[in-house]
């Protein structure tokens, strides 16, 4: 760290980072990272020089669970110096800003910095409260506004986030005393307040918000509510992935399905129709969530509907973008359809989810607004200057995205082994994977793998649980696009002492629970006309048996003749099939339990570590090496034009 901050400074910052949790929690204060908070401190910088400092929210930061490290400190004197500079290039803002943080390891601070410095007070708070933007997304003048609220505040006309916003706040409170005003009211976008101490300027904010809702609420009644009917629900399930595979032309989105009476309720109401191209409640909502959603009055006609979506946000593109901007997915991200609710769509589930929750947090904002006046929001080219502008972007841009990032893919026999670190490999590959497995434990081991990672117990032998698996997968994501066949059953025995009863059982869950697993795969893959990836997990024992496998490799080699069959017929719809045949995987398998491992070592007249590099590269061969060949695989990048084929992972028979 290049400063110290003396102890009763610190805790001037615990404060702001309470007030600013608090704030954060608020969902109809703030959504998913939007607001920002600051406080100014008096810090010791390496050098032994006590200068001020403003510490403001780091860009990428929640102010839900704000900490300490989240604030990015950058040194006071330094920023005072943009005053007397008239307007600054997105590069030029970026450089400045650099210059002026205290230490440069730590995370780019909030662009509404120049907000935060240029009000005389200690502490200083901003949202994008619904209610507040409710007012000022209307037609109501600046006075109208200012009249709701019992204490004076200070209302400013929609001016693009930034330092543009900056100068524009500064020349307007440079005519007057600020400390005469409440707060700042910012039109289209939300609310500022400060005060001396955290709690005051938290307070006042609150106080502000709540007036704002009297003055709503005495007005509106919210969004209309009415319960999904419940007989339609498989007909949307059934839907689903045919709606992911038209919005998954560019690239593969995950969906989140939203059908709350609230959701419905407004689907159902004619303001889902009028409110398409009214924009969403911030603009800071639409790197996101576009200006404009998708909405179709049933489903059957939605096709036409998202062609014309696309073609209208290609030419506004080339209308408002200056060239050499790469065009952001045009596809839309938020659909309404008539009495099933609310889809969002995005490339990661989490994304989703946020554009859902925006989506809906919009739509209470455009009613409300349009209960207390006529609704205005900015105009088409702002709207696209906003999308567009670097330090919007930067908030989705700061990881790489992933070659299989918006894929979902099912691993069966995911609790143990091979399937284990297949299911973590898919997660760490950006596809948001399903880990199936007849352990319970499973569950417990996807809680360890974050959002992208979902574990589900169900047998593959049972028709009526994989149906239900896949019914599940569809409704809470859209579809299917990759399958681990992995899930396997083993017990040796020699031939004449094999029962039929040990026959069935592995014929039961090799042969019979793969093809189950399969079929559904393979349908959900049809419908969605995007392609798709079968990976068999078939062993050697298919291509070279081994003594005592009988039951095992007969039953694995109906597996591999139905890979086979996947290849020949899916191929038409760009869906690929393929084999590993690994040898000899101990490490964290169940299936060597109970003794397996011992006596095929003990048969074979050698030491069980001989055993486990019994191969002509004398090497163990370990779950990640199968765990990588089946990622490449799904790779359209690496195996994009192989299907049919097996590929041995086996160090090599002898």
């Amino acid at each position: 760290m290049m400063f110290t901050i003396p102890d009763q400074e610190r805790k001037l910052l615990e404060e702001r980072v309470e007030t600013s949790r608090s704030l954060g929690k608020d969902e109809s204060l703030v959504l998913h990272g939007g607001g920002n908070t600051s406080v100014k401190l008096n810090v010791r910088t390496v050098v032994g020089k006590n200068i001020d400092a403003l510490f403001v929210k780091s860009s990428g930061s929640d102010l839900a669970t704000m900490e300490v490290g989240d604030f990015t400190a950058l040194k006071i004197n330094d920023l005072m110096d943009a005053r007397t500079v008239e307007s600054m290039t997105d590069e030029e803002m970026s450089s400045f800003i650099r210059n002026c943080m205290l230490d440069p390891d730590q995370a780019f601070p909030s662009v509404e910095i120049f907000i935060h410095t240029f009000i005389n007070a200690k502490f200083v708070d901003h949202s994008h409260a619904d209610y507040i933007v409710a007012l000022t997304n209307t037609d109501l003048d600046e006075r109208e506004i200012a009249d709701v609220f019992k204490e004076k505040v200070l209302v400013i006309p929609y001016v693009q986030p930034g330092f543009q916003l900056a100068k524009h706040f500064l020349k307007t409170v440079s005519e007057m005393d600020l400390s005469n005003f409440a707060g700042v009211v910012l039109r289209n976008h939300g609310l500022v307040t400060w005060g001396n101490t955290a709690r005051e300027s938290y307070d006042t904010h609150l106080k502000l918000v709540k007036e704002a809702e009297k003055f709503i609420e005495s007005k509106w009644k919210g969004l209309p509510r009415v319960q999904f009917r419940k007989e339609k629900e498989e007909q949307f399930i059934e839907f689903l992935p045919k709606l992911r595979g038209l919005l998954s032309k560019g690239r593969r989105k995950i969906l989140t399905w939203d059908n709350s009476e609230e959701a419905v309720g407004f689907s159902l109401s004619e303001d889902a129709r009028k409110f398409v191209t009214l924009g969403p409640a911030t603009p800071d909502m639409l790197v996101r969530t576009k200006k404009n959603y998708l909405f179709s009055d049933d489903i059957s006609s939605i096709e036409p509907l998202i062609d014309s979506f696309v073609r209208n946000y290609e030419d506004d593109f080339k209308k408002y973008v200056p060239s050499g901007k790469v065009m952001h997915d045009p596809f839309p991200s938020v659909l309404v359809i008539k009495g099933y609710g609310i889809v969002a769509a995005a490339s990661t589930k989490r994304e989703a989810d946020i554009i859902r929750d925006e989506a809906i947090h919009s739509f209470r904002v455009a009613s409300a607004a349009s209960a207390v006046g006529n609704n205005r929001f900015i105009t088409d080219r702002q709207c696209f200057d906003l999308e567009y502008w670097p330090f919007q972007e930067a908030k989705l841009a700061k990881r790489r995205r992933k070659e299989l990032e918006g894929f979902v893919g099912l691993v069966t026999g995911a609790a143990s082994g091979i399937g284990k670190v297949t299911f973590t490999r898919f997660v760490d590959e950006g596809i948001l994977a399903i880990g199936g497995d007849i352990d319970p434990s499973i569950v417990d081991l996807s809680k360890k793998m974050g959002k992208d990672g979902y574990g589900i117990t169900f047998d593959i032998s049972d028709e009526g649980s994989v149906i239900h698996v896949f019914r599940e997968i569809v409704k809470e994501f859209g579809g299917i696009d990759v399958v681990f066949n992995n899930a396997g059953f083993l017990k040796p025995s020699p031939l004449d002492e094999t029962t039929v009863q040990d026959l069935k059982k592995h014929i039961d869950i090799n042969s019979i629970g793969t093809f189950i697993v399969t079929k559904e795969a393979f349908k959900i893959m049809k419908t969605q006309g995007i392609g798709g990836s079968f990976v068999f997990n078939i062993t050697k024992n298919v291509t070279n048996p081994g003594e005592g496998m009988m039951s095992y490799g007969t039953s694995k080699a109906f597996a591999a003749q139905l890979s086979r069959y996947i290849a020949i017929e899916g191929g038409k719809f760009g869906i690929r099939s393929n084999v590993v045949n690994p040898d000899k995987i101990f490490r964290e398998s169940k299936i060597w339990e109970g003794g397996v491992l011992e006596n095929r070592a003990r048969a074979k007249g050698i030491t069980q570590e001989e055993y486990k590099k019994s191969n002509l590269l004398h090497v163990e061969v370990l779950p990640e090496h199968v765990a990588n060949v089946v990622v490449d695989l799904v790779k359209d990048s690496i195996f994009g034009a192989t299907t049919g084929t097996m590929i041995p992972i086996d160090g090599g028979i002898k």
